[in-house]
């Protein structure tokens, strides 16, 4: 690398002197109301709901309309938006909040590993579509695990930069690498170049070879969406492994020992997965929504509302009932089943999960939060319920 570099060059376009797209206060034809100019570009705007439920992305009709084209989101991920004239003035793009949507150079990983994950299968979900597309200045979307390019002329950075830069600390230094500043002349982003920047955080590496790779096409074994893809791993695990694709759908993979055992304590049905054959292994696929937590206790990144907190403590105090020994502080939870789902089966207690759930409220990730004392304590409450069964 050069010992210069010209930072002004990679100033990314931040054009808050322009009108808002949506006017604050509109509410949308599905209810969901405009509160917050978050963001602005030259050609979108990032907005948050009233209830702090949803982020909305606007985006001009030529900038949306491209992204569909090129295969970066299906068209029905977008809302038309009507003006006054009845003429499209925008595309909308909705995410739930407990997901990220925002710049990627605003994200920032905080030693989350299923967060660096997130951006990773997004950042090679993008380049799986375009060898050449510029990610410098594009926006995150973890909903439909894609980097969605803006097509400015903001100088390119390579994919090991933009990774690390989301690893950063606060007051570290912006990482502008090009791909021609790298030894090998690409600064791609590698497995084994992501355990060397999380060994640099102090972060957990991958030792887990993953049972599907980045562009396999997963509709021929799970019906989601035509020509579906995988964009990477979002968490290896000996038990089972979780992937993200290109549509708003999420893959969980389980060795067949793990599933078999949780068959056999009528926490699954065989008819819940479909068997895949991977070589002389066989294991077991389910498809659930991307909207939907999939993770586990010991590695979170869902953002939750208070909504989920007392979700997840029913689901912690129904498993903790069925499985009096059982160890959850690192157990799969499964938001669309309401399941929590050990590894370790012996070991634990309710003490654990009252420590667990305090945790979880206290230390979140939120997707509106913190919150208040009453809430801990009715989700502590029902944790605690367990021990007098």
């Amino acid at each position: 690398m050069s010992g210069f570099v010209n930072e002004s060059l990679f100033v990314i376009d931040m054009d808050d002197t322009s009108p808002s797209i949506l006017p604050i206060g509109e509410v949308l034809p599905d209810g969901i109301k405009i509160a917050v100019d978050r963001d602005r570009g030259e050609e979108f705007a990032f907005y948050v709901s009233e209830d702090g439920r949803f982020d909305i992305l606007a985006a001009r009709p030529a900038l949306a309309e491209r992204w569909v084209q090129e295969g970066y989101l299906p068209k029905r991920a977008l809302q038309l938006h009507i003006d006054e004239t009845g003429e499209i003035d925008c595309y909308l793009l909705i995410s739930p909040s407990s997901h990220v949507m925002m710049r990627l150079s605003d994200a920032r990983v905080y030693g989350s590993c299923y967060y660096s994950h997130v951006v990773a299968a997004c950042m090679w979900g993008t380049r799986h579509k375009d060898p050449f597309i510029n990610m410098r200045d594009g926006i995150i979307c973890e909903l439909y695990g894609v980097v969605l390019p803006c097509y400015t002329k903001t100088p390119k950075v390579a994919d090991a930069s933009l990774l690390a830069n989301a690893l950063r600390g606060q007051y570290d230094d912006e990482d502008l690498r090009s791909p021609e500043d790298y030894s090998d002349g690409k600064g791609g982003l590698s497995r084994m170049t992501i355990n060397e920047l999380h060994a640099k955080h102090n972060m957990a590496k991958d030792i887990i070879e993953p049972y599907f790779h980045v562009g396999e096409y997963v509709d021929e074994f799970v019906q989601t969406a035509p020509h579906a893809t995988i964009t990477g791993p979002l968490e290896l695990r000996k038990e089972y492994q979780i992937y993200g694709t290109d549509t708003d759908v999420i893959l969980l993979v389980m060795s067949e020992a793990w599933a078999e055992k949780l068959c056999s304590l009528n926490l699954l049905i065989k008819s819940d997965f479909k068997n895949v054959q991977l070589g002389r292994e066989m294991v077991k696929v389910l498809a659930l929504p991307r909207r939907a937590a999939l993770e586990a206790f010991d590695n979170r990144h869902y953002g939750i509302s208070s909504k989920e907190v007392y979700e997840i403590a029913l689901a912690i105090y129904r498993a903790r009932t069925k499985m009096p020994e059982a160890s959850l502080k690192d157990a799969l939870y499964i938001q669309q089943l309401g399941l929590v789902l050990p590894v370790k089966f012996e070991g634990g207690s309710v003490e654990e999960d009252v420590a667990l759930m305090r945790e979880i409220v206290h230390v979140g990730p939120f997707a509106q939060g913190p919150f208040l004392n009453d809430i801990a304590t009715t989700a502590v409450a029902i944790v605690s319920a367990a021990k007098a069964k």
